[in-house]
């Protein structure tokens, strides 16, 4: 899920520099304005998956000592700290999605190359984002993707066929590595959440996330004004996604 999120604001990063080609204020205004909501989105979904792996680490420092000395019978019930925070993540997820999704358009016009990396991940039917959302859904924590598993669907640009072939090729093992929050989480849980910690490094992941969203907010704030990135009264693009 985290590696989903760095992908996504990387994406961000590549939109910013082709601000200079927008030449009307109108355009430019629109630009600001989209782009000040996707900064929010991204940020608040930072956020909400920093909260999950920190209750992660903390039931990993309590299940440890439950199994050690059999005194914490609370850390079994670690996946139900985390369930709300999952439902949460599912809305920050839908509000980007669809925010992205509404904007399309005007992505594709700005920075083509950018719009097509988004394609794969945020396709309504095949995409990884409606796949993890699919996962989230059921009530278990997606432990996936990988980087590689999103760059393999990022290769596939607007393939919508060959999108289905690799997500039908991904998909049982996603599902197999998912935490299911509404299950007693014990030493086989603990092992997989162990592991993932240690080997795919999340804290890293979102230290660097953290830094491209400042340097993000750092190019909004040089090339828009406060008239710029506030939206008019009554603009439609308010309207869920606030």
């Amino acid at each position: 899920m985290i590696e989903l999120i760095k992908a996504l604001v990387e994406v961000m990063t590549q939109v910013i520099p082709r601000i200079k080609t927008v030449r009307t204020d109108k355009k430019k205004r629109e630009l600001g304005a989209m782009l000040f909501l996707l900064y929010v989105r991204l940020n608040e979904a930072m956020l909400a998956g920093e909260g999950i792996i920190r209750s992660l680490e903390v039931y990993i420092e309590r299940m440890r000592r439950h199994l050690d000395y059999g005194d914490d019978a609370y850390a079994l019930t670690g996946g139900h700290w985390i369930a709300q925070k999952v439902r949460h993540q599912i809305t920050n997820f839908e509000r980007l999605r669809e925010l992205l999704y509404d904007q399309r358009v005007f992505l594709q016009i700005i920075d083509s190359d950018s719009y097509n990396h988004l394609v794969p991940l945020l396709d309504r039917k095949f995409g990884a984002l409606s796949e993890l959302l699919d996962i989230m859904r059921s009530g278990s924590l997606p432990l996936a993707p990988t980087k590689n598993d999103l760059d393999a669907v990022i290769d596939v640009g607007d393939d919508q066929l060959t999108l289905h072939e690799v997500m039908i090729e991904l998909e049982p093992r996603w599902l197999a590595e998912a935490l299911p929050t509404n299950a007693e989480w014990g030493a086989e849980i603990f092992s997989r959440i162990n592991l993932y910690l240690q080997t795919r490094e999340p804290r890293k992941q979102l230290a660097e996330i953290r830094t491209l969203l400042a340097a993000i907010r750092e190019a909004l704030e040089s090339y828009f004004s406060i008239t710029d990135v506030l939206l008019e009264v009554g603009d439609s693009r308010i309207a869920g996604n606030l």
